[in-house]
């Protein structure tokens, strides 16, 4: 989700809790009524558990119970099996187990006590403790001190027991993760431009975050009064409240109650039922601002509303409104603005991880290496293959697409719109055609490099390719290729390039020409000013024109693991916002419960 604002904290807990729903399954009415008069010295014993209604006969089997250990004994008149050392009692219909010391299991009252290196295994989760007691009659169970192990996460408590409901309450603990986690990712992250240092931040970003990214030192510390998991939903799930977030000499409230959602699934969809929406919005034109509503249709889909107000480039305003539908491999969006008094749309469906077909109107589309192009109308079937080579960062990348395009100069900023008609010959525009486009790239891994983590350089070659067929009878091939300096000067990261390019053919699309030109610099960099201040920026010059061709203006704001993004893309007038947040801190609850969907309990 992943996702979100204070829900930093929320998501925080997110793979701590994706498994606990199994936990909770650990001994969910392990014993029924217990009938066995016979005893037994062996080192395993089986009791058959079974219910019993009011009339007293048999209801059913329920579940088989193992003991095993150094030494079981069974005591006639008190009703009651003991074993010592290296005891275990497993529930063999669940297939938990329970490790103790010694375990003892009475007959009369029916309930269960185990001392000494308590350990409870089911599905990989474990959880010891010191003392445990289990009331089969009530199913309930109390074990001190426990120290649980979940997938991503360790929760240490006081105490944890059942309630009534099934419930899991853990009391007076800490919960701490496995490793920390993105909460999320904003425009950081894009694949444009796509230039070796570009690229390599971002394939850095996606990866899994490490300790090292996490700051030291911890500057703050975060409690909750309560964390409720519902284990049976999918949505929603998990619910925080009273979440505080203590520094040195103060604190403050995160919130008093906040609902998110959990979920391993990857193709579960949630978001905050209100966020805000912020930046231009494809060709509507205006910077918009306002808010978003999320509406979960189903587990898997979300309804968006979005009225916006619109500020124009000379102080004139607007209004908006979008609507988007988002699922696990559709997106479906739609929006109106009256600045320009224009519609936006865009419909993609995914098939699979490599191939899409996507339907844009008035809206910016990836267009591979030569960056986001806008249409007034696009439809497009896109494939992206990858061949591993040695002597490659990436492979040898294979981008095939067929699509029908529509052009409109009129929707286009106007410098935009210049560049491209000084690429091509206006006369010979076309308004729509099909295209047929395979495109192939690659970068070397480094010629050479030397240097240190802080002074290093390092030289690598670069060529991206485009072959164009159109049904107009136009063909066009763009080849492009040149040395990439990828450099780190104590704060100063950047990479520098040039591009001789050669163009064979003709496009008869206005919108797709290629403006970079025969010969071209480029630059990407950042500059770390200050541990909470990173500029940075991108583009490319045009040598033969001598001029400035893509600009493109970014900063990053904020402590180590929690960073604010803008990005300013001058040439198509699009401004981005985004956060990019790590959690690793560990947070403190007073109660912490595990409960179903089924539960009434008030207090909830």
């Amino acid at each position: 989700m992943k996702k979100l604002y204070l829900t930093l904290l929320i998501f925080a807990l997110s793979l701590a809790y994706c498994s606990a729903s199994s936990y909770a399954a650990i001994l969910k009415n392990p014993f029924s009524k217990q009938s066995n008069n016979k005893q037994s010295k062996q080192k395993q014993t089986k009791i058959q558990s079974e219910s019993v209604i009011q009339d007293n006969t048999l209801k059913a089997k329920a579940i088989y119970l193992e003991l095993e250990g150094d030494n079981v004994e069974y005591d006639h008149e008190k009703n009651l099996y003991i074993t010592y050392g290296m005891s275990v009692a497993h529930i063999v219909d669940q297939d938990a187990h329970l490790e103790a010391d010694s375990i003892i299991y009475y007959g009369d009252d029916q309930h269960i006590e185990a001392t000494g290196n308590i350990k409870i295994t089911r599905q990989n989760i474990v959880t010891v403790g010191e003392s445990f007691k289990f009331d089969v009659t009530s199913n309930k169970y109390l074990l001190t001190r426990p120290h649980t192990t979940l997938s991503g996460a360790v929760i240490k408590a006081r105490t944890v027991s059942s309630t009534s409901g099934d419930r899991i309450e853990y009391e007076k603990g800490r919960l701490k993760l496995s490793e920390p986690i993105r909460i999320a990712q904003g425009f950081g992250v894009r694949r444009r431009p796509r230039t070796f240092y570009s690229f390599k931040n971002s394939v850095t970003s996606r990866k899994k975050p490490s300790w090292n990214e996490i700051p030291q030192k911890q500057r703050y510390k975060v409690t909750a009064e309560k964390i409720v998991y519902d284990s049976e939903k999918k949505i929603n799930n998990l619910t925080i409240y009273g979440a505080r977030v203590h520094f040195k000499n103060f604190s403050i409230p995160a919130s008093p109650k906040f609902t998110t959602t959990v979920s391993s699934d990857p193709d579960v969809r949630s978001a905050p039922l209100l966020a805000p929406i912020l930046g231009t919005q494809g060709a509507l034109g205006g910077f918009a601002v306002g808010p978003r509503f999320n509406f979960n249709l189903t587990d898997y889909h979300i309804l968006s509303l979005s009225p916006f107000g619109q500020i124009g480039s000379e102080g004139e305003f607007g209004f908006g409104e979008k609507i988007g539908f988002y699922g696990p491999s559709t997106i479906l969006e739609g929006a109106y603005g009256s600045l320009k008094d224009r519609f936006v749309g865009q419909f993609r469906q995914k098939f699979g991880n490599k191939t899409e077909f996507r339907a844009a109107y008035n809206k910016y589309l990836d267009n591979g290496f030569l960056g986001s192009t806008l249409a007034k109308l696009n439809v497009e079937l896109v494939d992206r293959r990858k061949i591993k080579l040695p002597f490659t960062e990436t492979g040898l990348n294979f981008r095939t697409a067929g699509s029908w395009a529509q052009s409109d100069q009129g929707i286009l900023p106007s410098r935009y719109k210049d560049f491209l008609k000084d690429a091509g010959n206006p006369k010979d525009f076309e308004n729509s055609a099909f295209k047929f486009e395979e495109q192939i790239s690659a970068i070397s891994k480094p010629i050479f490099k030397f240097g240190n983590e802080k002074y290093n350089t390092a030289l690598r070659l670069k060529t991206q390719n485009a072959f164009r067929a159109y049904s107009t009878g136009d063909l066009q091939g763009i080849f492009t290729g040149g040395p990439l300096f990828d450099n780190k000067i104590g704060p100063l990261s950047f990479e520098l390039g040039y591009n001789q390019g050669f163009v064979k053919g003709k496009s008869p699309l206005f919108y797709d020409q290629y403006i970079q030109g025969m010969q071209s610099v480029l630059l990407d960099g950042d500059i770390k000013l200050h541990e909470w201040v990173t500029l940075g920026g991108y583009g490319t010059y045009n040598i033969k024109a001598a001029e400035l061709i893509e600009r493109q203006f970014r900063a990053k704001v904020g402590p180590k693991d929690f960073k604010m993004l803008v990005n300013w893309d001058a040439l198509r007038q699009q401004t981005q916002f985004g956060l990019n947040f790590l959690f690793g801190e560990p947070v403190d609850f007073e109660k912490f419960l595990i409960i179903t969907s089924q539960d009434k309990t008030s207090g909830i």
